[in-house]
């Protein structure tokens, strides 16, 4: 038998890629009801790029059907991407008499993270009105202090476990506290008000939990949901920040904007992936979001720079 050249190796090794692409692409159609199938639907831009290249590679080998496949499941994966780029269909209508403008800091500092002075620098840089903290422990708290001398309506809650939540806003607030739902780890979330042209701002900042496995999986979207019917409870404009574990191209996200009537801020402003640093930006996927209310527009939305977590931080701008 002839030896089979570089070429043909490499081409079996590309098809058996394929043969997994295509698994993880049809099982991500029932992550819905399967938690580690969810896990697939992750992944929708990364799989379009793989099978593109897939398909000019068969198209190298002169196998035409083999490409039109490929091609087809890159366009299953890329078209729920690409939707991201487009604008609203309808834009959302702030007040029109002298709107506010808002600056949120959204980060998920990361419990072990040690680099405070990266995150204080970039609250320098930014300035931002509201700045929305995930995971910080008591000894994040204490080195934060100085913080409040700027931002002196804050609330914080401290833990451990990689679970604890802190929000500290500028004088425009006129309050702020933690709330918890009725998850099974019972994570504390953050609210803000901040007052403006006779009208109020809540600015919400949560933490779902990670779907490591199903009773974590469970816990996350029940908490969604529970979340959800609070957020519809609340009246003039909102802003949800905060870590959801959870990508746009899955069902339990598209529930939980269903259910709280919401809009995603993603929407025409493209893939932002936030997850994880240590990858290169093509391998990241977009865990951390910010959602509003009609009354609410999103001006500017953009990820920060490392500060030394497992998260980029998300600077938005909002007019209210």
């Amino acid at each position: 038998m002839k030896p089979a050249t570089p070429f043909e190796r490499f081409h079996r090794l590309a098809q058996t890629a394929a043969f997994l692409g295509m698994f993880f692409t049809l099982a991500g159609l029932l992550g819905r009801y399967v938690w580690f199938f969810e896990i697939f639907t992750h992944f929708k831009p990364q799989l379009a790029v793989c099978f593109l290249i897939y398909a000019g590679i068969e198209l190298v080998a002169r196998r035409h059907r083999h490409a039109a496949v490929s091609l087809a499941f890159s366009a299953l994966n890329a078209v729920p991407v690409l939707l991201l780029l487009l604008p609203s269909e309808t834009q959302a209508t702030p007040a029109a008499h002298a709107p506010a403008r808002l600056r949120i800091l959204h980060a998920n500092i990361l419990t072990r993270n040690t680099n405070v002075a990266a995150l204080l620098s970039l609250v320098a840089q930014e300035q931002p009105d509201a700045i929305v903290l995930l995971e910080p422990n008591t000894r994040w708290l204490n080195d934060l202090s100085p913080l409040t001398n700027s931002y002196p309506v804050w609330a914080a809650m401290p833990r451990e476990d990689n679970l604890g939540a802190a929000i500290y806003c500028r004088t425009n607030a006129h309050s702020a506290e933690i709330f918890r739902l009725s998850d099974p780890e019972a994570v504390p979330s953050t609210l803000a008000r901040f007052d403006a042209g006779g009208r109020t701002l809540t600015v919400v900042g949560i933490h779902a939990l990670a779907p490591y496995n199903s009773y974590m999986w469970r816990g996350r979207n029940s908490f969604s949901l529970e979340l959800a019917k609070k957020l519809c409870g609340f009246k003039g404009p909102l802003v949800v920040t905060g870590d959801f574990n959870n990508t746009p191209w899955s069902s339990h996200f598209r529930q939980f904007l269903e259910a709280s009537g919401l809009r995603d801020s993603t929407q025409g402003h493209g893939l932002q992936p936030t997850w994880p640093v240590a990858l290169p930006p093509p391998m990241r996927i977009p865990l951390d979001h910010c959602f509003h209310s009609d009354a609410v527009r999103i001006l500017s939305r953009r990820p920060g720079p490392d500060i030394g977590s497992d998260h980029l931080p998300l600077i938005i701008d909002v007019l209210f």
